[in-house]
């Protein structure tokens, strides 16, 4: 299975994260200050945002991988391989 997600839609999961985590965890005002400007610099369109995204397509890549089987068709047998390189 893939999933890439493009800026926009990295920008939304970022958004969503850490409005949950402004919502809903206890921070200190100097902690809920860092959070809100570590997604102020992930402004669409800037350089630092296409860099969280590239990092994050390959951490739910990473994970897919870690937690899926792979099955081969191999003159007409199927073996499942979970030592994916």
């Amino acid at each position: 299975m893939n999933v890439v997600l493009n800026t926009d839609e990295g920008h939304v999961v970022m958004t969503m994260v850490t409005a949950q985590v402004l919502d809903h965890v206890a921070l200190s005002e100097a902690g809920r200050s860092a959070v809100r400007e570590w997604r102020r610099g992930l402004a669409p369109g800037t350089v630092p945002l296409d860099g969280f995204t590239e990092r994050l397509n390959l951490a739910i890549g990473n994970f897919i991988d870690e937690r899926t089987t792979r099955m081969m068709r191999l003159r007409g047998k199927v073996k499942v391989r979970e030592d994916v390189l």
